[in-house]
Formats: C-alpha cells, structure tokens, sequence
C-alpha cells in the first residue's frame, strides 16, 4: 500500500477484499483537508511559520539603524575644525568632515543622543567598513544555507529550522556584549548562518502544508510578514537610541517566536519521500479534523514514490536529470540576480536621499501594498508570468530614473523611481520563492530552496557595495547596472516551465517526464 514507481501524476481507483480505496496523491489529499476558507482555525499553523520572516527582516536591517553614523550632528572644538567649518559656509555636512580627514574627540565631538558602534568604533568616512558589516550578514547566510541543504532533505524541516532559529537567538543577544568590530563580524556571520537555515526551513515546511489553492495566498502573507519585520526594525530604529538595545529586543523577539513551532507537525511530503506513511497519515488525519473535514484516510491509499537517498545522490540526480538540473541553474543565476538587486536597493537608499528613516518607512509602505497585486497576478498569470510582469516593471523604472527631475527638497525622479523598481524587485523576489518551491521536486525541495538562497546570498552580499557607485561615478551607472541586471533575472525566469494548474513534483522523474502540451508525466 502506498509507493508507486509511476510518480506522483497517477490517481486510481481500486477494489480490494475490503471494498474500494481511492488511490490520492498528497496535493489531492491537502485540497480535500483544506477545500476552502471555511474554518479559520487550519490556517494558524501555516501563519507561525511565517513568523521567522519577521526575523530575518529585522536581523538584515539592523545594522542600517545600529551603526548609523550621524554626519549632521557634530560640533569644532579645534581651531582647525573651525576654519574648515567657515571654507565650507559652516555647512556641517559628511564631506566637511571626511574631505579634511577631521578626527573625532581632537577637531570635533558628536553630538547625537543616540549610541551607535559606526561612532563608538570610528567607523565614519569608512563606507567600506559599514558594507562590510552588512555582507558579512550574507557570508554567514550563504555558509548556513550550503550546509543546511545537507540537512533538510535528511533530517527534515522541522528539527534542523529549529536548531538554526537558536543559534539565531544566541548570536543576536551577543551584540549587547561587543566591543570591537571584529567581533561584531563574527557576530552577523553567526546570525545569517542560522537565520537563513530557520527561514529557509519554515518556508519549505510551509510551501509543503498548505493546500495548491492557498500557495499564491500564502506567499502574499509570507512577503508582508517579511515586510512587516522590516517595518518593525525602522520603528525600533527610531524610537530605540541605544544600539546594543536594538541587538537585545531583536534577540527576544527571536525567541518568542521560536517557541510555537516546536508544536507543530513535521511536513507529511518529507515523512512520506522517507516511507514513513503511518506518520504521514496521522498528521493529515489531525489536520483535517482542524478544517472540520473529518477525511477517513483508512479508505485512502496514497500515491508517493519511496526514495530513499543521501547528500551524494541528490547532487547526482542534478546531471542524471538534465531538464531538472537545467531548470534549477537558470533559477539560481534567477535568485543571485534578483538578491544583488533587492539588497543593492535597500543598502543604497541613504545615496539617494538624505533621510534614511523617512526612505526606509516610504519603501516599506510601498513593498507592503505591491505584495497585495501578488495575489491577482499570480493567481492570473502564475507565478512565473507575474515574476516577468515584475521584472518588466524594474527595468523601465530604472530606465526613467535617469534623467534630472526634482520635485522638491527631498523628492526627486531618481527617487520615486527608484521606489517603484525597488517595489517591483520586492515583488519579483517573493514570488521567486513560491515558483521554486512549486518547480522543485519534494525529495530535493529543501536542497534546492537551499542552494538557490544560497546564490541570493551571493547576491546579498553584492548588492550593499552597489551604492558604492555612486560615490565613484555618475549616477546614471549604477542605474544602467540596475536595469540589466533586472533584464538578464527575466531572462532566466522566461526559460522556467509555467506552474500554472500543474501538479507538484515529488521527484526528478517527475520533472524529467513532465510534459506541458499534455499537462501531466509521459
């Protein structure tokens, strides 16, 4: 009972001694314990595990606020300072003090009320060091995200997301002891090592609960939570004026929201790719009791290939399945580019305008409304014809962004233009998520979400150097950088099959044998 070699795309019925059992696949299964929007109740699973999104938002971003470097609020005590002040119309500005190489605690002493470690550490004029804090971040993501596609398909989602969500805690509440930037290094490297495997875990787990009608849904909630993390960072950002607080309210909030998800269920995709279909039964049983189904999974035998496999022969299955292999490079070149956009965006704000807590909230604000046009456009065109429609929008808005326009003291064409592509970029990345998850088979899904954020990471890691730019040539450059970039991540999502009312792969057989004129395996 059970295992078919003929892959997920079989649905039969058959009689046996006992009468008829209606052979199901699992996405069969799933639409019938969830058919609808009836009871409420069966989505608060799926909603923990969007949390941790919360938390790596805040965690990327903390470091705009924590180690933000006042320029405009400093004043002479040196006679040199003063005479540099009076050239420069006493205009106390970055340049003023970078230009003249003034030294803080001799020609000039702070005057912010707000703590931060670019000023404990002499981190001003040093752009290089405040990016490089920034990447590290992604250093360590990238290395949790390589190791970590080890692990899910192994150990499942559930265990090895928990391990790395409190190694996430402890690196976060480290911050409140630093006291060098050395350590403050190994400190983001620790937090994008397990934060990423957390995330990354419980977007596997929940792309692998929630029923095909609800994914479209679930990613929209899922890229608002993230949203919404980064929303709450700016706001402790402002209100919050001691850094080392900011490392310590992000590590609680951490915490709490590690604490429900060891209640929850492991994945029944993961549990069945591992022949463990007693547990898999179990935990559809109980889930459809809290959509007030009652499915009878006795008389339900369901369809799944038994694939036992290690680390070695998933990374085979990548060249012995040419057309899986072929798809999952095109989308990680998909996810690197679209990552050093994203992240090159929202590090480069603060070259583009002056106040960074106004930027920040007005591009939150905005990624929260777009991911709202996610629902119809994906539950439309798909998500792959969505990510283009997206994508589309990026390259123009980086293209207008060109010419000089201002509107006013603080808003400019740049500016309103670069916030639609940022938006864009925004809503192209959420949805890059889901059309993984919905290409990748199950067997290879945690390894493939894996190595494809692992390439982001690649990307993060570029992108906080790409407000570099400006500061080494025209304006227009990283603009044209920008632009193809976005051209070339639409280049690599068009070759991508659309997912569009396909069934969800199990294996690489599947997507080897798919066919889409006929909409099922030959």
């Amino acid at each position: 009972m059970g295992p078919t070699s003929k892959g997920q795309f079989l649905r039969l019925t058959t009689t046996d001694a006992e009468g008829t059992m209606e052979r199901l696949t699992i996405d069969q299964v799933l639409d019938r314990c969830v058919p609808g929007f009836r009871n409420w109740g069966v989505y608060f699973p799926m909603f923990l595990l969007f949390i941790p999104a919360i938390n790596v938002a805040m965690q990327v971003f903390m470091t705009i606020f924590a180690g933000f470097i006042p320029y405009t609020e400093w004043e002479c005590v040196s006679e040199t300072c003063w005479e540099v002040l009076e050239q420069a119309n006493n205009t106390i500005s970055k340049s003023v003090m970078c230009d003249n190489n003034l030294i803080a605690g001799e020609d000039f002493n702070w005057t912010t009320e707000r703590t931060s470690y670019g000023v404990d550490w002499d981190l001003y004029c040093d752009d290089f060091k405040q990016s490089v804090v920034n990447s590290f971040f992604f250093i360590g993501a990238f290395l949790g995200l390589i190791f970590s596609s080890i692990l899910f398909d192994q150990f499942g989602r559930k265990y090895t997301s928990l391990v790395g969500g409190t190694g996430g805690v402890l690196c976060t509440f480290s911050g409140v002891f630093l006291d060098s930037f050395p350590l403050l290094l190994a400190a983001r490297v620790g937090q994008g090592f397990c934060q990423f495997i957390f995330m990354t875990g419980c977007v596997c787990w929940q792309f692998e609960f929630a029923p095909s009608h609800l994914r479209n849904l679930c990613n929209v909630i899922g890229g608002s939570v993230w949203n919404f993390g980064y929303m709450i960072i700016i706001a402790i950002g402002y209100y919050v004026t001691s850094w080392r607080r900011i490392f310590l309210i992000t590590s609680i909030v951490n915490a709490a929201s590690i604490i429900p998800l060891i209640f929850l269920p492991m994945s029944p995709r993961y549990l069945l790719v591992k022949a463990r279909e007693e547990e898999a039964k179990r935990i559809l049983t109980n889930y459809s009791r809290l959509a007030g189904e009652k499915i009878d999974l006795e008389k339900i035998e369901l369809v799944y290939q038994k694939r036992p496999q290690n680390f070695l022969k998933q990374i085979q299955d990548f060249v012995k399945y040419p057309k899986f292999g072929i798809e999952s490079c095109a989308l990680f070149f998909a996810w690197l580019a679209i990552a050093t956009l994203n992240f090159g965006y929202s590090f480069g704000w603060g070259q583009i305008t002056s106040d960074r807590y106004l930027s920040h909230a007005v591009v939150s604000v905005g990624r929260l409304i777009a991911y709202f046009f996610n629902y119809p456009a994906c539950h439309y065109l798909g998500a792959r014809r969505a990510t283009l429609v997206f994508i589309t929008v990026g390259v123009i808005a980086d293209l207008v962004a060109m010419p000089d326009l201002q509107f006013g003291d603080k808003w400019n064409l740049e500016y309103v233009s670069c916030l639609v592509g940022s938006t864009s970029v925004s809503c192209a990345f959420s949805l890059i998520y889901l059309l993984t998850a919905e290409l990748a088979p199950t067997s290879h899904r945690g390894m493939v979400l894996s190595l494809s954020s692992s390439s982001a990471r690649i990307g993060s890691f570029i992108g906080p150097y790409m407000s570099l730019m400006y500061t080494v040539a025209d304006r227009r450059v990283p603009l044209v950088v920008f632009a193809v970039l976005t051209a070339l991540c639409g280049l690599a999502v068009w070759f991508q099959p659309d997912t569009k009312d396909r069934p969800t792969p199990e294996t690489p057989q599947d997507v080897q044998c798919f066919d889409k004129k006929a909409g099922k395996c030959k």
